[in-house]
This record gives C-alpha cells, structure tokens and sequence, in this order.
C-alpha cells in the first residue's frame, strides 16, 4: 500500500528513526494505533487494513509506505518542506524516493501487488509517480473514470520483475471499491 507522503501524524522522527523503531518494536503497527485513533480520524487506517484482507492478503504482512519520503502538514506544502530541508527541491526528493523505493523496499517485499491510494494524474500523486518512474507506458489503463470511483492500472517494471499496480483515490476521503481494485489487478497480473 503505497500513499503520495507522510502527514504531521508521521512527522516526529527521521526516516532512519522510523526503521530503527520498526526494528526495535516488530509487532507495533502504525496502521493498528491508527484504528484506535492513535491519527485523529479512523476511517483511513481502517481502510488501509480492510482492504489487503478483501483481496486475500493479511493486513499484518502488508508493507505500508509512502511514495515520497517527507512528512508536511499536507501535500500542498510539501514543495516548501522539500526546499527547506537538506534534501533542496521537490524534484530531488522525488528522485531520491524512488530511488530508495527500486534500490531497498522493493527487492526487500516482493509485492505481489501495489495499490497506489492517490492517483491524480495532473498532479503529484503515488499512482503518477510510480507510472512516471517504472510504468509500462506514459497512460494508464482506467477501469473506472467515475469521479468517485476512479481506478486505474499499469505494470511497473523493475530489474528483479515486474508488479502489478492499482490505482485508487485517496482513501482518507474516498472509500474504495474493491471490486474494482480485483478487476484492476486481474487485467494486470
């Protein structure tokens, strides 16, 4: 599961803290503090759970990232984050994630799928930028162009092999449709 970046709820550690503390502390699950409101509002994390288990996957063995590797208060302000920090430019963080995103967590999971839960492709997105990284094409396949319901897919391609991906409106405002999620994933595998 695959969000565009982290929000100030992630934001009280560096990249290198957040691995040390998920090594550290195996069993905690940042999505699971999620549903006991440990981020405000609920219904993200619960999604973020439901929806690896209604495509046959279990929650607990699901990798929850993120497409770019900063936290902001919100993707808005992510330009001007990006620019403060040492990191200087939205375009160099963007290089740099999906280079960590190839090099680390992809030959490390092995995914069988990705599911991209923001999928704008007229501005930043986790769908935009996985297709404009590693996609098969520069369009992807729509199977639902519903406002709502938007879904899409693309193959991403990396050395090791290839992944499936799905791409869904964000699920902090959307609730996805599953079905549409299988139709996806199935023209795709």
């Amino acid at each position: 599961m695959v969000g565009f970046n982290g929000s100030s709820a992630d934001d009280g550690f560096t990249n290198a803290e957040a691995v040390i503390n998920g090594f550290n502390s195996p069993y905690f699950s940042n999505v699971q503090a999620g549903t006991k409101g440990e981020w405000g509002i609920k219904h993200l994390a619960n999604r973020l759970q439901s929806v690896p288990e209604q495509l046959g996957f279990s929650w607990q063995d699901t990798v929850y990232t993120n497409a770019l590797l900063m936290c902001s208060k919100d993707a808005l302000s992510l330009k001007k984050s990006a620019q403060e920090s040492v990191i200087g430019s939205l375009e160099r963080l963007i290089e740099k994630s999906m280079d960590f995103f190839k090099d680390i967590t992809v030959p490390l999971c092995k995914p069988e799928l990705i599911i991209a839960y923001s999928n704008g492709m007229n501005s930043h997105s986790a769908a935009r930028l996985l297709l404009k990284t590693f996609g098969d094409g520069d369009e992807p396949e729509y199977i639902s162009r519903n406002r709502y319901y938007s879904t899409l897919c693309f193959t991403a391609r990396f050395k090791q092999f290839n992944v499936p991906v799905v791409g869904i409106r964000h699920m902090s405002r959307f609730k996805p449709d599953v079905q549409l999620i299988k139709q996806a994933w199935e023209k795709r595998r």
